[in-house]
C-alpha cells in the first residue's frame, strides 16, 4: 500500500513533467501518482507520460490557477486511497531516490507536525539553494527564504529546524492536517497561496518542520522559460509578464495581511507595504511600464473585493461529476 500520493498540476509543461514523474518511479518509497492537467487540454501530456501507465492524469475544465489545480488533486486523492501523506509537488522538480522515504520517516517521528518541506536546489545548480528553511516577514506582507541563491550546503540549509512558511513548491502534509485545513484558498489564484495555507495552518497549530535532509531539485518556473529563478526577475520591466506578476502579488499580500495579519503584525505590514509599492512603482515608470503600474493599482483594489467573498476553505474543492 502506499504511503504518499504524489500531486503535481501540469501547465503546458509536458517534458518537465515526464522528467518529474520518472524520478518518482525511480523513488525508494512506492508513491501514488497523480498529475492535473490545467492547460487543460496539453496535447502531448498523455504522450510523454506513455512510459507510466499508472499514472492518474485529471483534466482540469479551464485554468484553474495553482491552488484551484492543486485543489482537484488533493480532492481526487482525499475520495480514492487512503495514503498517510499528500505531496504536492512541482512538475518542473525532479527528486532523489531517498527524497520521499526521508519525509515518510521523519513524519512517523514526530507526530505533533503536520507539514514538512524538503531542502530544494536548482535543477541547473545543484551546488545553489533555492529553498532552506522559510519565514514569514510582515514587512513584506510575505515570506523569506534565508540563504536563497548561495551554498546548498551552508550550515543554516543543512540545520532542521521548525519554519514558519513552507514552499509550495513541495508541500508534504498529513492527510489529518489536510482534513483540517482543506486545500488551497480559491480567492488566491496564483502567487502567495501557499504562505495563506501555512498562516491557516499556523493558526490551528499544525506545525511545519524544515527536513534538509530530503533534498530535490527544481528548474523554477519551468512555464516560464524566460526567468533564472531569482524572484527580482519577475519585477524586471523587461518582462513581458510584469503586470499579471504584479497584479497577483500585490494583491494577494494585501489579502493574506487582512485574512491574517493581527495587532504589531497587521500594524508592520501597513507602514512597511506603501514604501514596497513605491519602490516597485518607480522602476516602471521609469521604465514606461504603465501597464504594470495600472496592474498594480487593480491589486490593490481588488484585494477589498476578493476579502469580502465567502468561500469555503474548510475543505478541498469538489470534483465535478
Amino acid at each position: 500500500m502506499h504511503k504518499t500520493c504524489v500531486i503535481s498540476v501540469n501547465y503546458h509543461g509536458a517534458s518537465d513533467t515526464a522528467k518529474c514523474v520518472k524520478s518518482l518511479l525511480e523513488s525508494r518509497a512506492s508513491v501514488e501518482i497523480v498529475v492535473v492537467d490545467n492547460s487543460p487540454d496539453d496535447p502531448e501530456l498523455v504522450r510523454s507520460l506513455d512510459f507510466a501507465p499508472g499514472v492518474t492524469i485529471l483534466r482540469a475544465p479551464r485554468n484553474l490557477g495553482f491552488g484551484s489545480a492543486n485543489n482537484l488533486g488533493i480532492n481526487w486523492a482525499m475520495q480514492h486511497n487512503t495514503c498517510e501523506f499528500i505531496f504536492l509537488l512541482n512538475n518542473d522538480t525532479v527528486i532523489y531516490e531517498d527524497s520521499i522515504a526521508i519525509l515518510e520517516s521523519a513524519m512517523a517521528d514526530q507526530i505533533s507536525v503536520g507539514i514538512m518541506v524538503p531542502r530544494i536546489a536548482y535543477l541547473d545548480r545543484p551546488e545553489v539553494l533555492w529553498y532552506g528553511g522559510g519565514e514569514v516577514d510582515w514587512r513584506r506582507a510575505s515570506a523569506f527564504t534565508p540563504g536563497i541563491n548561495r551554498s546548498a550546503d551552508a550550515d543554516l540549509a543543512l540545520t532542521e529546524r521548525d519554519v514558519t512558511f513552507a514552499t509550495g513548491c513541495a508541500l508534504f502534509i498529513r492527510r489529518s492536517a489536510l482534513v483540517q485545513l482543506g486545500g488551497f484558498d480559491p480567492r488566491f489564484f496564483m502567487y502567495e497561496e501557499d504562505l495563506e495555507f501555512c498562516l491557516r495552518a499556523a493558526a490551528r497549530g499544525i506545525g511545519i518542520r524544515y527536513i534538509p535532509r530530503s533534498l530535490i531539485l527544481h528548474r523554477v518556473q519551468g512555464s516560464n522559460r524566460s526567468h533564472t529563478g531569482d524572484r527580482s526577475d519577475f519585477w524586471s520591466v523587461t518582462d513581458p509578464k510584469l503586470p499579471f506578476y504584479a497584479y497577483h502579488v500585490i494583491r494577494n499580500r494585501l489579502l493574506n495581511t487582512y485574512l491574517h495579519a493581527r495587532g504589531w503584525q497587521r500594524g508592520t505590514a501597513l507602514v512597511f507595504f506603501p514604501l514596497f509599492l513605491m519602490r516597485r512603482a518607480i522602476p516602471f515608470i521609469l521604465g514606461r511600464r504603465f501597464d504594470a503600474v495600472w496592474a498594480m493599482c487593480r491589486g490593490v483594489g481588488d484585494s477589498w473585493k476578493a476579502r469580502r467573498l465567502r468561500e469555503d476553505v474548510g475543505a478541498p474543492v469538489q470534483l465535478a461529476k
